[in-house]
């Protein structure tokens, strides 16, 4: 068994990290499973665990298989474990040291044919490490990107790249990551379909040029007069940042949350080799931030558990106890009813018989009464099992509708009141388990085991009677709605199409400081609407977007259901004011269904509910 950790030896802390796990089985054929177990959590709040990842093998004679994972690495302080089991017995295991691992705050991913941005390694002033990557050594979901500041594509092909390959470095630049493609003699490749599909210009050949007066006068430093090769193209979308839109040196385009960046020229190639201005160059490329990320060092340090969703879900009333009044009304008919049989009993001296017989009908009475209205029926399960989803639509200019897709933030809450364990399954296999804690009178125990199969499965969930586990998991899906908006002079003009199974509930736009409700979209139904600003009063000035948001929900909802939107609205928006967050049109709606779970036989009822947001980016923009 031979394990490469991280991007050729280089890991970030605070992110997921690959690890790579090659195993030759030179005697007879074996069937077991390989894992990768991690220690998780924080000693700081008393909840270290471990985490075991998980995927079945089977290993032929003389067969060679490789198996990559993903794993959350926070800190040096524990080592990872390694290990291949067959029957219950362990027959090869290796722990690494993360002590000894490479460690750094930006590592960029290089593929090219040359070894041209190792300038990059002393750029910026945060440690840096560039990671030159075959073909073949591009991860497979978007979670082995997670480590990943930019990927820099130069004189490679990506229709090399597989199906999955390719997915999940689309599904990453979504998500946030820079892609940056850079121009040399082979132009061709610039135009094959993969590159048409994310590119901000059109690449229409190579034009002969003597030096780059345009990237001169931009950063304000001399480049040398030498001839030079550029990439000939205009801009489709996007906006340029050095030269003309008929003649673009460096463009950009949006592509969900993060940025595909074009350079005409070869970095690697004189004159920009030796450039002075290089490094002002690919700050403008790459915008490196030099903050570090809080939120993801208090989440693991357990400073943010408290402003969980799920925290403020279980400090609303959503057990379904029975009123103050009922049980006022039970009461008083149940005392008064024996009263006066009592009396009676008293008054008539005899008939002491039927008496007793009407006590005890009447306690019976009572008694089922009790049971049937005033019992809080989620107190009968094993586990109280909340799925609190944000399902984030990326607007963007895809050929096909297959390849447009949702970021699943899912927050879960199992609790327990008589204790237990349960498994959980997730619907999509590339989920990753950000972050977890547990709360409450009970333990929760310390081994959980995620199986990576066709259906990643989360199982050793073993919770103490009124004890909680709560989750953040996050995931990407296939987009439930085609979006398509175009904005002009009076509003916007918008068109959707529910491609799910479910109807979406309470849609409307928020924009300019105007909520445009659109109702209730049927499954497979489609919508065409043109939005006039003018038209529409305004909201409160100070009122908060998720109350006003929360009022127009529109639907009729339990009061359970009331809470899950409004814990929803609540962590999204914050506190921020309707103006504030309506300068960009953005849709929203309900699915009253969960987006991270799979219900399964032998699990409690899942009590779900996912908030639907997509921005919409106009196309003319």
């Amino acid at each position: 068994m031979a394990v490469d950790l991280g991007l050729q030896g280089t890991v970030r802390l605070e992110r997921w990290n690959p690890v790579t796990v090659s195993l030759h089985n030179s005697a007879e054929a074996l069937q077991g499973e390989v894992g990768v177990r991690v220690w998780r959590g924080s000693e700081y709040r008393r909840d270290l665990h471990v985490t075991t990842m998980t995927r079945a093998v089977q290993l032929p004679h003389r067969a060679r298989k490789r198996f990559t994972f993903s794993i959350p690495i926070a800190s040096v302080t524990h080592p990872i474990d390694i290990f291949f089991r067959s029957d219950g017995q362990v027959i090869a295991e290796q722990q690494l040291n993360l002590r000894e691992a490479l460690s750094a705050e930006h590592i960029i991913v290089g593929l090219s044919r040359d070894l041209g941005l190792d300038f990059l390694a002393t750029a910026f002033q945060r440690h840096t490490r560039v990671a030159y990557l075959r073909m073949p050594e591009l991860p497979r979901v978007w979670s082995g990107y997670d480590s990943v500041t930019a990927v820099v594509v130069k004189g490679v092909s990506l229709q090399r790249a597989t199906a999955a390959q390719w997915r999940a470095l689309h599904q990453w630049v979504l998500r946030g990551g820079i892609l940056v493609v850079a121009g040399d003699s082979q132009y061709a490749l610039l135009q094959e379909p993969r590159m048409r599909q994310v590119l901000p210009v059109e690449v229409l050949g190579l034009e002969e040029a003597h030096g780059l007066p345009a990237l001169a006068s931009h950063y304000g430093v001399p480049v040398p007069e030498v001839p030079l090769v550029r990439l000939r193209g205009r801009l489709t979308a996007g906006e340029v940042l050095v030269g003309t839109p008929e003649v673009p040196l460096l463009a950009q385009r949006l592509l969900g949350h993060g940025r595909v960046v074009f350079l005409a020229v070869d970095y690697a190639a004189q004159p920009l080799d030796t450039w002075p201005g290089q490094k002002a160059l690919w700050n403008d490329i790459l915008q490196p931030s030099d903050q570090v990320d809080y939120g993801r060092v208090f989440a693991e340090l357990g400073l943010l558990d408290d402003s969980h969703p799920m925290m403020k879900l279980l400090s609303r009333p959503i057990l379904n106890y029975p009123s103050h009044t009922l049980l006022s009304i039970i009461l008083m008919v149940y005392c008064g009813t024996l009263a006066l049989i009592f009396w009676w009993m008293r008054r008539r001296g005899g008939g002491r018989r039927r008496g007793w017989v009407a006590v005890v009908f009447t306690v019976v009475v009572a008694s089922v009464s009790a049971y049937v209205f005033c019992q809080e029926r989620g107190l009968r399960e094993t586990a109280l099992l909340y799925d609190l989803s944000i399902l984030e639509v990326f607007y963007q200019q895809a050929p096909s509708a297959d390849e447009r897709y949702a970021r699943a933030r899912g927050h879960l809450g199992v609790f327990s009141p008589r204790g237990g364990g349960l498994a959980l399954i997730f619907q999509r296999p590339d989920t990753i388990l950000r972050h977890t804690f547990h709360r409450g009178m009970g333990k929760g125990h310390e081994q959980l085991n995620l199986r990576l199969e066709e259906q990643t499965v989360l199982d050793g969930i073993k919770l103490d009677p009124w004890s909680l586990r709560v989750m953040s998991v996050d995931g990407m899906v296939p987009a439930p709605l085609l979006v398509q908006a175009e904005r002009h002079a009076t509003g916007i003009t918008i068109r959707l199409k529910n491609r799910g199974t479910i109807p979406l509930h309470g849609a409307a736009v928020l924009y300019r400081g105007r909520l445009f409700d659109l109702g209730q979209i049927a499954p497979g139904a489609e919508l065409f609407e043109d939005l006039y600003v003018s038209l529409q009063s305004s909201e409160g000035q100070y009122e908060t977007a998720w109350q006003a948001l929360y009022k127009r929900r529109g639907g009729r909802s339990g009061k359970s259901a009331r809470y899950l939107q409004e814990v929803l609205l609540q962590h999204y928006f914050g506190e921020a004011h309707l103006s504030q967050v309506s300068q960009t049109p953005l849709l929203i709606g309900w699915l009253p269904a969960p987006a991270t779970l799979v219900p399964a036989t032998g699990t409690p009822t899942i009590r779900g509910m996912t908030l639907v947001v997509s921005y919409l980016v106009p196309q003319n923009s």
